[in-house]
């Protein structure tokens, strides 16, 4: 064995758990965080994904400053059972809607011949499974960590002021890239999987169209996200499926 090796990752280790503990020390005392703080955190995040095998205590550090930047970012948080419960009355109530919607006949072929009937019939269409796509957003993401053993911890906000489930980050970083990568993919799907789950359902009952038009729309949109490669949280959970895959890659290349 190269005797300069194993020293020479100990120190990175050392290294890096020290600045960790700075930056862990920085965000408890300050009342907001510097964006070179930050950024600097969010690199050695990056560092320890791409580690074969990454230190445990650098783990539980890390995620002392993620859940420390999260609330300070996002707010309270709430218990994710009666969050969970709350969206899908939520979203039975919107498939009621839309199943509503599909009592007016609507000709497809034919729409340059709608009157108001087929204008109202369509907008609570959209609207129903708009709804539904939005309150059963979190079994996606729910489903694949289940699957995938990455946990999640509570209900938040987005930055977008939107509802959202809280990742528990330790057994995020705990899990290989891969994992970390089909999380974030099945998550997207799952929004296709609810439109178009509900555009045949809505086939076989009326003829309906719609949810296969939205699901189509996102398979473009998907499409082009991860053809981009893109990965700005803006662009939702397959540009953070395209920021694991690239950390994948390096992950695998260091495995050899």
């Amino acid at each position: 064995m190269d005797s300069t090796v194993l020293p020479r990752e100990v120190f990175i280790l050392s290294e890096r758990m020290s600045e960790l503990e700075r930056i862990l020390l920085e965000v408890k005392e300050s009342a907001e965080v510097s964006k070179d703080t930050r950024r600097n955190f969010w690199k050695l995040v990056r560092q320890i994904k791409r580690a074969n095998d990454p230190d445990i205590s650098e783990i539980k550090t890390a995620t002392k400053i993620r859940n420390v930047l999260f609330d300070m970012d996002r707010g309270k948080t709430y218990a994710i059972g009666p969050f969970v419960a709350a969206e899908t009355v939520l979203g039975i109530l919107s498939f009621v809607l839309y199943l509503h919607g599909l009592n007016t006949p609507v000709s497809w072929l034919n729409f340059l011949s709608w009157g108001f009937p087929e204008i109202i019939a369509v907008f609570l269409r959209f609207i129903g499974i708009f709804l539904m796509i939005a309150f059963f957003y979190p079994y996606g993401r729910l489903i694949a960590g289940t699957v995938l053993g990455i946990k999640l911890e509570a209900m938040g906000f987005s930055k977008y002021k939107e509802p959202a489930l809280k990742i528990d980050y330790e057994t995020f970083l705990l899990a290989t890239p891969s994992r970390r990568k089909w999380f974030f993919f099945f998550a997207g799907l799952w929004t296709m999987i609810t439109a178009v789950g509900t555009g045949l359902i809505g086939w076989f009952i009326a003829g309906d169209i719609l949810g296969f038009i939205l699901g189509a729309l996102f398979i473009g949109f998907y499409g082009y996200v991860i053809g981009t490669g893109v990965t700005y949280p803006n662009r939702g959970e397959m540009s953070q499926y395209n920021r694991e895959k690239k950390i994948e890659k390096a992950w695998k290349k260091k495995l050899g």
